[in-house]
């Protein structure tokens, strides 16, 4: 291929991308006032209801004031900060440039009738306003008046603040609760466990102290972030999504598997109570629920929930083992081919199983700094040793500890290891006496599982002028 052929292949390769860049483009744009104004400036003080249509489906909103309600498909509360946004949002929109008539571009746009948000702005009865909402373009969103082939460009207004399902209009709240005002906790359990409690006016360390007043199950220790855990996720607590149409004995809420009521301070004046029920799971993701007196029955997700579904036993302390690592004087692991024991000989760590394994000592640190403070993250559900592996446990952790400076011969503390949770987050683990069975984080336990070779010291790398070999003498010629 010759000089002239090259260069005319390559003129024709530029010339054709300009011509498809410009054809993807919105036509160049008209100003508005060459043309009749497709729609009147809105006020958003004069619009009374908004209808949304996205996916086929309508939403109407209504405004009353400061507050916001859905009309349609259901009557419910509308999450006010959406609606808002949305009615703000009308009164912004700058209509500045016509882009195209040409109704084969509407798809385009995305301000076609099926991939378009059709808004219909209403005061009362009469129609204030009636366009398609499309993508963003430029500096603004495209609109299309309904029933008409124009295109615009609009500034002040986004899909996104339309880009709704009819759920996603709503007000998701379950119940809200002033923190502050948080002074007693009531939890009852399906199976007929109870516990209450109250705060006590003081604190434990950072967290609000609490004082159990009532138990059906013996708490020997309250682990203190329960309650606190709790009062703090039902001061706002919102749902995922709605289960219209569920009844309550398809929920799991008749009765439910659990019933938490979190009450006003003692004594106080006004001492007002929120009680939300806690019923079956839908899948294995999603569980319903709904608050006492109210009809409504949402869905949360799991992890939405973690805070507040405590069963009784969950108040218990989860404390498995609380050794500070500079007070370590031995870890040893009894698990198959990840068996191994650690000794302290002054401020390093030997190994004395298996023999003659040399132990890099900042391989140990994250391992003995795991000791401190080191609690389950909640019961198992099922408490059978046997049946979570425990009474055969796959490992068994053990340290001990100096005591009054000096070295101990007894255990500080022991963890036995059964099975993994079903979701392979947790392992199912007991202590060395106890016949509670926690769950404890899969990650925390697998950083002391480790294989003995993990632990080996490893060669430094050899230094350049270490791994320089000497070259043949060279003797100058005569």
């Amino acid at each position: 291929m010759n000089r002239k052929t090259v260069t005319a292949l390559g003129v024709f390769v530029v010339l054709a991308a300009i011509a498809l860049f410009a054809l993807r483009q919105p036509e160049k744009g008209e100003r508005a006032a060459d043309h009749p104004h497709p729609i009147a400036k809105l006020n958003p003080a004069e619009i009374t209801s908004l209808e949304v249509t996205r996916n086929g489906a309508t939403t109407t909103i209504k405004s009353e004031g400061a507050r916001y309600r859905i009309v349609a498909p259901v009557a419910y509360a509308a999450d006010d900060a959406s609606a808002k946004a949305a009615f703000e949002g009308l009164g912004k929109m700058d209509i500045s440039d016509l882009v195209t008539e040409q109704k084969a571009k509407e798809t385009e746009f995305e301000v076609d009738d099926k991939s378009g948000i059709r808004l219909v702005v209403k005061h009362d009865d009469r129609v204030l306003a009636d366009l398609i909402v499309g993508k963003a373009s430029g500096a603004g969103t495209m609109i299309r008046p309904s029933g008409k082939d124009e295109t615009w460009r609009a500034s002040g207004i986004t899909r996104y603040l339309f880009d709704k399902s009819p759920a996603d209009w709503r007000d998701k709240s379950i119940v809200t609760f002033p923190l502050a005002d948080a002074g007693r906790l009531e939890v009852a359990a399906r199976d007929g466990s109870k516990i209450a409690l109250k705060k006590t006016g003081t604190k434990q360390g950072s967290d609000d102290a609490w004082d159990v007043t009532q138990s059906s199950l013996k708490i020997d220790k309250l682990d203190a972030t329960v309650p606190n855990g709790i009062a703090s996720a039902l001061a706002s607590w919102k749902a995922n999504d709605f289960a219209d149409g569920v009844g309550l004995p398809a929920a799991g809420l008749a009765p439910p598997a659990l019933t938490v009521t979190l009450g006003g301070k003692t004594g106080a004046k006004d001492d007002k109570s929120v009680t939300v029920l806690i019923g079956d799971k839908k899948g294995e993701d999603e569980v319903y629920v709904k608050k006492a007196d109210a009809p409504q029955i949402f869905l949360v997700k799991k992890y939405n929930l973690e805070r507040i579904a405590k069963r009784p036993i969950e108040f218990r302390d989860k404390t498995l083992c609380d050794v500070a690592a500079d007070a370590l004087t031995e870890i040893s692991v009894s698990a198959a081919d990840r068996s191994y024991t650690l000794v302290k000989s002054g401020a390093d760590w030997k190994a004395t199983k298996p023999a003659k394994l040399e132990v890099d000592a900042t391989k140990v640190t994250p391992i003995a700094s795991g000791f401190k403070d080191f609690k389950g993250n909640g019961f198992a559900e099922d408490q059978s040793l046997k049946d979570n592996g425990l009474a055969k446990p796959k490992a068994v952790i053990t340290v001990k500890a100096k005591v009054a400076g000096k070295a101990a011969s007894a255990p500080a503390c022991q963890i036995r290891v059964g099975d993994e949770t079903k979701d392979k987050i947790n392992y199912l683990v007991a202590g060395a006496k106890a016949t509670d069975v926690y769950t404890a984080p899969k990650w925390a336990i697998d950083r002391i599982l480790i294989k003995p070779d993990d632990l080996k010291k490893t060669a430094a790398a050899p230094t350049a002028a270490a791994s320089a070999k000497p070259g043949p003498s060279r003797v100058a010629k005569k």
